[in-house]
């Protein structure tokens, strides 16, 4: 199981516990849960992210959750750990802030 945990002003709060735009502002860190191992970014960082990428088939209307990221704004940079869904295979991606 997979899930990001963030350290907020007011407490820790889990997916599924509260919607992301609802605390994205609040948020003091960021984790993600692996299958009871715990990965964190650095604390009180200037924004951060999080997101799921899927794949939909129209026809049955089933969507598939690929991957995870959680990341955090570096200047004018995201960094952003991938976890991959079915083999919790982690990547760093560095992308340039599109404005």
């Amino acid at each position: 199981m997979k899930k990001w945990i963030a350290q907020t002003d007011i407490g820790n709060i889990s997916e599924g516990d509260e919607d992301w735009t609802a605390i994205r502002d609040r948020v003091k860190s960021l984790g993600m849960k692996i299958d009871g191992k715990m990965i964190s970014l650095p604390k009180g960082m200037e924004e951060y992210i999080q997101f799921k990428s899927a794949s939909g088939d129209l026809g049955s209307g089933e969507i598939k959750v690929l991957s995870r990221v959680i990341g955090f704004k570096l200047g004018n940079k995201y960094v952003k750990l991938r976890v991959d869904e079915k083999t919790n295979d982690i990547t760093v991606e560095v992308d340039e802030v599109s404005l």
